[in-house]
């Protein structure tokens, strides 16, 4: 039984006697805490796909300083993997349907705000090095002589500007991509988390 259904007989009973026990949210059911999980496995998936990618380009660059760069994304990248992943397995789907089913809603939508900005925040020291990297990247394809290349002052001050610029821009990416992720079926938990603290 789906936990609105349950809800919904709560209410209309309006059963005086507190009610026990756990009610599971099914796999495809359309409740934004099993919409949310869902979320955080496609963004495992997402970074799975990225991480792969990184090191297949790892492995195509002989010049040091682009693994130098790339390794230090690939690190980011497993972080945010284990991060994504574990959030995916906490998130509880399993929720009670006493009085303390909205404390239980409430501390997953808190739990999962407080994640989403870690996440946020946290990113912001991968963005600059992920900038170098591709920067690097992108120079060992073009110019064929990364460490030549380097020898130029307007290279690095290139690299400098392309780190600075894509940093913030990233920034503001990865929030839009978060709530456009997130930010419906967090909203959809916070309105029934309002319904149950005021039923009427």
């Amino acid at each position: 039984m789906d936990l609105q259904e349950v809800w919904k007989k709560l209410k209309k009973n309006k059963l005086e006697k507190p009610v026990l026990g756990t009610v599971e949210i099914r796999k495809k059911s359309k409740h934004p805490v099993q919409k949310l999980k869902n979320a955080y496995l496609q963004t495992t998936g997402f970074s799975l796909a990225f991480l792969i990618g990184l090191i297949v380009l790892f492995f195509m660059f002989p010049e040091p300083i682009v693994k130098v760069g790339l390794a230090l994304v690939i690190v980011g990248y497993v972080f945010f993997f284990v991060v994504n992943f574990n959030m995916y397995r906490k998130v509880n789907v399993v929720l009670p349907v006493d009085q303390n089913l909205k404390n239980a809603m409430q501390h997953t939508y808190d739990f999962i705000t407080a994640n989403i900005h870690f996440q946020e925040y946290t990113a912001v020291f991968i963005y600059p090095i992920a900038a170098a990297a591709g920067f690097l990247v992108g120079g060992a394809v073009g110019s064929g002589d990364i460490d030549g290349m380097l020898q130029k002052k307007f290279v690095i001050i290139a690299l400098i500007v392309t780190a600075i610029v894509l940093t913030p821009i990233a920034f503001y990416l990865t929030r839009w991509l978060y709530k456009v992720s997130y930010g419906k079926s967090l909203k959809e938990l916070k309105e029934r988390i309002d319904e149950l603290e005021n039923p009427n």
